[in-house]
């Protein structure tokens, strides 16, 4: 167990201080990271099925002024 009074006073140091700055950065960045991927993951088979429907229609189109 830790003794909470000496837990506290390092948490309270400035070299607490920036490890606790740089634990939050580090999940923050962590967060964007796997925020990106589950985006991608979604949405990109969504839009690459999006850019084939509509390159099918500029391709009827481009035959018809032909």
């Amino acid at each position: 167990m830790f003794y909470q009074e000496a837990l506290v006073e390092l948490l309270t140091s400035p070299e607490g201080i920036n490890k606790i700055i740089v634990a939050i950065i580090l999940v923050g960045a962590i967060n964007a990271i796997f925020i990106t991927c589950s985006v991608r993951t979604t949405y990109g088979p969504a839009q690459k099925e999006k850019l084939k429907i509509q390159q099918v229609k500029i391709d009827k189109l481009s035959l018809k002024q032909k």
